[in-house]
């Protein structure tokens, strides 16, 4: 029911969208284009050649929502209005360069015109589709009564989801006849499970959700036999669905459901997708960053002698150690304790590490580290350095995205949980890159990095990808 119905209301959503950008097209040939010239020149273009363009269009800017998380947002506010202006913003210029790409003569003052429009019009195509749906759900032949088994904490949150997302279910309460006259959130607790054949009659079409996780087997084939016999739909919410700190997953074999912890996307044809984008993606890295490759090697070369790779041994997928390859930025017979001294308090303190100024501002990198050379303060500042792991990739020991590359003295100091970042191939860049990796603490990177691997898409990698570009581009490193 509720997969199906979030599946639906996306639909409708990015129908909404569609339709709120046509209007600003057409609202932007209006207003710049009276005359009707553009309008006469589009209609006398190859069908085939407008429909394609048209159909183009659209899909990037669909797309682009999509990736702004907008099909994720359906309950209005501030931060729905904020992704709709950049996502707007986003595919207004990528339009404009696929116009230019594809030699398609275009206003840029009716694109302008039109963009402006889009805002308004999708939040107010927004604002309608979502007052349509609830008012739908309302509707006391679409609105589902719900009465949940239970009185604990997993009641209480089945109960705010309910709430706080667009569903068609009404609750009623809750069942628990040793908190009965208690409430939650203006919904009372009515009594026991004894009760069930009278809220039967009372309310047509009842469902019952049971929210008891601490109830033996026993006591849970009485609450289902009890809704069987009053012919009422019944679903369970497992106790273990907060066990885990990244929540778990449902899936089904045959007609056997399986419930376990969520694990890495990355597998099967998703770890050959993306195999195949890093391979080609790297290749074409590699050939672009030889000329920046060959400066920096030159530099180090003239400045501080050989050797001009650095190679250190790094931790990659599933615990399998390989040797990273960068510039070296370092002065020759450079000690580590520096570091090591650093990445333990780094991961034992439970917060963002001092980089060693007298600001104590949290960041990653040692930035005041006395053992870089000046060349190597240059190639640290745009990434430079970071090059030759492009051939880490083709290896296949690294992938373009992915988690921070871990330090064998590292993992002496993780928790269980943490090792989960082991579980695919590390990054050149990651999330933890573009999510304020300097002011991170090691828990909050690591949890990105779960989330990454949890939430894996190409589309999210190419996201990824050109939220770092504006990084190097400032020259804040990788």
């Amino acid at each position: 029911m509720f997969a199906g119905e979030l599946q639906k209301q996306k639909a409708l959503f990015a129908a909404s969208d569609g339709l709120a950008l046509a209007a600003s097209f057409f609202g932007a040939l209006a207003l710049h284009d009276p005359a009707g010239a553009m309008a006469h020149r589009l209609l006398d273009a190859n069908p085939w050649v407008l429909c394609t363009g048209v159909m183009l269009m659209a899909s990037v800017w669909l797309v682009v929502f999509r990736a702004c998380d907008l099909y994720r947002m359906r309950a209005g506010g501030l931060k729905e209005a904020w992704a709709v202006i950049r996502a707007c913003s986003i595919a207004a210029t990528v339009g404009l360069l696929l116009a230019f790409v594809a030699h398609i003569e275009l206003s840029r003052l009716t694109m302008a015109i039109g963009y402006l429009l889009s805002i308004p019009a999708v939040l107010t195509g927004r604002a309608v589709t979502r007052t349509c749906i609830r008012r739908l759900y309302s509707n006391p032949r679409i609105a589902i009564p719900l009465v949940i088994a239970g009185f604990n904490p997993i009641a209480q949150y089945v109960l705010d989801q309910l709430l706080d997302n667009m569903t068609p279910y009404e609750p009623v309460g809750f069942l628990d006849g040793a908190r009965a006259g208690r409430q939650y959130r203006g919904y009372p607790v009515i009594s026991n499970i004894q009760r069930l054949s009278q809220l039967s009659a009372d309310y047509p079409c009842l469902e019952v959700a049971i929210a008891l996780p601490d109830a033996s087997r026993e006591e849970l084939e009485g609450i289902i036999r009890s809704c069987e016999q009053s012919r009422l739909r019944w679903w369970m919410v497992p106790w273990m669905f907060k066990a885990f700190s990244t929540g778990v997953k449902v899936d089904v074999l045959g007609t056997i459901p399986l419930i376990g912890p969520r694990c890495t996307n990355i597998e099967g044809l998703n770890y050959a997708l993306k195999r195949g984008f890093d391979v080609v993606a790297a290749a074409l890295l590699l050939v672009l960053a030889a000329p920046a490759l060959a400066v920096g090697a030159f530099l180090i070369l003239v400045t501080d002698g050989r050797p001009v790779l650095f190679r250190q041994t790094r931790v990659g997928a599933h615990g399998r150690r390989f040797e990273l390859l960068k510039l070296r930025t370092m002065r020759r017979a450079a000690g580590d304790q520096v570091h090591r001294e650093y990445v333990r308090n780094w991961i034992l303190n439970g917060a963002a590490a001092s980089n060693g100024s007298s600001s104590g501002v949290p960041i990653f990198k040692l930035t005041n580290d006395q053992r870089v050379t000046r060349v190597g303060r240059f190639l640290r500042r745009f990434s430079i350095d970071e090059l030759p792991q492009l051939i880490n990739v083709l290896r296949g020991e690294m992938s373009l995205i992915g988690p921070r590359p871990a330090l064998p003295y590292e993992l002496e100091y993780y928790d269980d949980w943490h090792r989960r970042r082991l579980d695919a191939a590390p990054g050149i860049t990651g999330l933890w890159q573009v999510s304020g990796r300097n002011r991170l603490s090691f828990d909050e990177m690591v949890q990105l990095d779960v989330q990454y691997l949890e939430d894996w898409s190409l589309f999210g990698d190419l996201k990824i990808l050109v939220r770092t570009l504006p990084a190097l581009l400032r020259g804040e490193g990788v």
